[in-house]
């Protein structure tokens, strides 16, 4: 199928479509024998983060909207039931089959090669993709060996795991009804965030307990997905969390923008005010160590010339996809080192250094005594 049918059906015309590559808007990418078109900008009614492939559109993963209250964003958000979850810290893939091969996007509409390898590890993707043509099953690829995210669910202690958490549809830019998806999910034994059920949205209580549950075993937070397709979707994040994402943060302060800690900061003091309402000295000691310690070890690191650098540990199926994914990372503009690969029982073991140099040349300025104008 020439994929300017496949664009009609949503409103964008053969002028359209061939103006929008011209501009780079969209972009052609190659997978193997998988030819796709990434949605960079928006287009007609495709969002960035959507992919047009010959079998159909898959629509973007649409953002989450963020409570920072939990009761009174609850009391304003919802009238009806609503489905509770573990929000799984990670990063979020849509897998999908595509011209015959299953192959797993990026939120950034990238096939990303490291998630398609893996995800036969979690999923009977023959079985799911025969009896359901253009499913896409959304979810989070999470543990410290990953390439993208730092941070992890404390129980994924080596490798990587996946969760699923929603399911999409090609050609339709909504997920499924959440009963259909559950029903999915267990008849094909997938693999899912976890679920703590259905909460009137008067249990204030109960969803704090959730809270509290999440917050003592160092979870990132949870998920509120309503029944009503009126209502939206929403996140609501631990005190915990917020401290994590300042600490693996702070190493890269100087080239970060100032909103990314100030509003963990904001998070975090709104969380205590609604859940423990005092501030304990423990919890100023975390805050001052989560910010200063890792950017004074990237100082100390610079002082004596080493670049700062975060290292990782990857693990594939097929060697193929290591040289795959190495060329993923140089078009994302990624500076990296490749420092070794081995096989070690099924899979190959191909460990990374990501290296920082834009912290180290702006912290090599400061400590070389540059003027700087703020």
């Amino acid at each position: 199928m020439q994929m300017y049918e496949v664009v009609k059906q949503v409103g964008i015309s053969e002028p359209m479509w061939k103006e929008s590559i011209e501009k780079h808007d969209v972009i052609h990418e190659e997978f193997g024998n998988i030819c796709v078109y990434r949605v960079a900008k928006k287009v007609g009614l495709l969002e960035k983060g959507s992919i047009v492939t010959q079998d159909g559109i898959i629509f973007d993963f649409p953002r989450i909207a963020r409570i920072m209250h939990l009761e009174n964003g609850i009391y304003h958000a919802y009238t009806q039931p609503v489905y509770v979850e573990e929000k799984v810290d990670g990063y979020n893939v849509r897998i999908a089959r595509i011209q015959g091969q299953i192959v797993a996007f990026s939120r950034g509409a990238y096939i990303c090669p490291f998630s398609t390898d893996r995800i036969v590890d979690f999923l009977d993707v023959k079985r799911i993709f025969d009896e359901n043509p253009g499913l896409i099953v959304c979810g989070e690829f999470a543990g410290p060996d990953n390439p993208y995210n730092i941070e992890h669910p404390p129980y994924v202690k080596e490798d990587i795991r996946f969760f699923a958490f929603d399911l999409m549809v090609m050609n339709k830019p909504h997920n499924l009804p959440i009963e259909e998806r559950y029903k999915l999910f267990d008849i094909y034994d997938m693999p899912t965030v976890r679920r703590f059920g259905c909460f009137s949205p008067s249990d204030i209580s109960g969803l704090k307990e959730v809270v509290k549950e999440l917050e003592e075993k160092g979870c990132e937070g949870m998920l509120i997905k309503p029944i009503n397709p009126l209502e939206k979707t929403l996140k609501y994040v631990t005190l915990g969390s917020c401290f994590r994402d300042i600490r693996v943060t702070a190493p890269l302060m100087a080239e970060m923008m100032s909103e990314f800690f100030t509003h963990r900061i904001i998070r975090a003091a709104l969380s205590i005010h609604e859940h423990t309402h005092s501030l304990k000295p423990e919890v100023f000691a975390q805050l001052g160590e989560s910010l200063l310690k890792p950017i004074y070890e990237s100082i100390t690191k610079v002082a004596r010339e080493e670049v700062i650098e975060e290292r990782f540990l990857l693990r594939f199926r097929e060697e193929k996809n290591i040289q795959r994914m190495i060329d993923h990372l140089y078009k994302c503009k990624v500076k990296f080192e490749v420092l070794s690969k081995s096989r070690e029982g099924d899979y190959w073991h191909v460990r990374f250094a990501k290296k920082c140099y834009a912290s180290y040349e702006i912290l090599q300025k400061h400590l070389g005594g540059s003027f700087h104008v703020d």
